[in-house]
């Protein structure tokens, strides 16, 4: 076939096809393990530690893998655990439930209550998920307990009185608690990932462009044209993550307890994103950009799902590289766990743009463009 361009439209269907398919395999093979999940006794009695090992027993009969039990000593630690989400939610029995149970073979039973942590800003998805999983749990060892109870009350002969029996049936109460609640700004971590990474691939192509299109009549020339972009470089990522940052406020209707904190965390992100492409350009050409425009399609499934729900290779091999990863978690962290612009993840971004400038500048300083005409005169 002499004209190409009757075959390339197949091609292309073939190629984008399996790129933009293979962009939804972390989703659609999603498969939650090992959820890091809090277990901590406050009651004293012989019933507390009875029925933590009832409820490790059971998610073992079970072969229940989505949960992971993570024991501590107290509300306060498991809190702190909660607040650097190492734990996803976690199952409290309180100080009294002995007693409490005790009391459901007298006249006047008092229900006893597990409390149900769930820690909402380490993942919106995790949380509904986990929420629905600890209540079944529950409910299962109502089962349980109650079987047993029934048996205990046949065996000592104690007559059932009528107003006795629903609380029999249902002997454990469960009361959901969330803390580090998302409220209005679920979304808001994953609704920034696009435009600031579109505006830092822009931003990135357009100073590369600027730079090639530029005909220079010196090496200082263009170290001078160089310290000028990198400056504009600079104002362009604060005046896009401010921008960014109001549009949400406008379009989306988000209110930030702080603006500025969380406009000057996505300003350090776009400046880290733009330093990186443009780095990766500058030394690779413009058809590396290919990677980052990818990345725009392949992160966004990704950064959405906890580790724990990815397929092992996604979760060992690719989400730690991924760049925007630190953008989302870092929002998390401000939003949610009450963290400033340099957390964790404002840091890794802070290297991220320390280290592609320095990249960047050793490109420049190592290169002999073709373009510059030494006419550079020894005075």
């Amino acid at each position: 076939m002499k004209n190409k361009f009757l075959v390339l439209p197949f091609i292309a269907v073939i190629v984008l096809g399996i790129i933009f398919l293979s962009t939804q395999i972390p989703a659609v093979k999603m498969s939650p393990k090992n959820l890091p999940v809090a277990l901590v006794s406050e009651d004293a009695g012989e019933m507390g530690d009875t029925l933590l090992q009832n409820l490790q027993s059971q998610l073992a009969t079970m072969g229940m893998d989505t949960i992971k039990l993570k024991v501590y000593d107290s509300v306060q630690s498991m809190e702190e655990a909660m607040k650097e989400q190492e734990v996803y939610g976690g199952l409290v029995v309180p100080e009294n439930f002995s007693a409490q149970f005790a009391s459901l073979q007298t006249p006047s039973p008092a229900n006893p209550t597990m409390k149900i942590y769930i820690n909402q800003g380490a993942n919106t998805t995790v949380s509904t998920m986990l929420s629905a999983a600890l209540d079944n749990i529950v409910k299962q060892m109502n089962s349980v307990m109650s079987t047993q109870l029934l048996q205990s009350i046949e065996q000592a002969k104690v007559p059932i009185q009528a107003s006795q029996v629903t609380t029999l049936v249902a002997p454990i109460h469960a009361e959901t608690i969330y803390v580090n609640a998302v409220g209005d700004l679920g979304t808001a971590p994953t609704a920034f990932f696009q435009p600031l990474w579109f505006a830092s691939i822009m931003g990135a192509v357009l100073f590369y462009l600027a730079q090639m299109k530029t005909t220079f009549n010196s090496k200082k020339q263009k170290l001078q044209f160089q310290v000028v972009q990198s400056i504009v470089a600079i104002i362009y990522a604060f005046f896009a993550g401010y921008f960014v940052t109001w549009s949400t406020t406008w379009i989306l209707g988000f209110a930030f307890e702080s603006f500025n904190t969380v406009a000057l965390f996505s300003s350090l992100a776009c400046l880290g994103f733009v330093f990186l492409i443009l780095a990766t350009v500058s030394w690779l050409r413009l058809p590396s950009l290919i990677v980052y425009v990818l990345l725009m399609f392949f992160g966004l499934p990704l950064i959405q799902l906890a580790p724990e729900m990815l397929p092992s290779f996604y979760q060992d091999y690719i989400l730690p590289w991924l760049p925007m990863k630190f953008l989302i978690n870092g929002l998390k962290d401000i939003l949610y766990f009450g963290k400033g612009v340099f957390n964790g993840n404002g840091v890794v971004l802070s290297w991220i743009a320390v280290i592609s400038f320095i990249l960047l500048w050793v490109k420049q300083l190592i290169e002999k463009p073709s373009q510059i005409e030494e006419t550079e005169t020894i005075e």
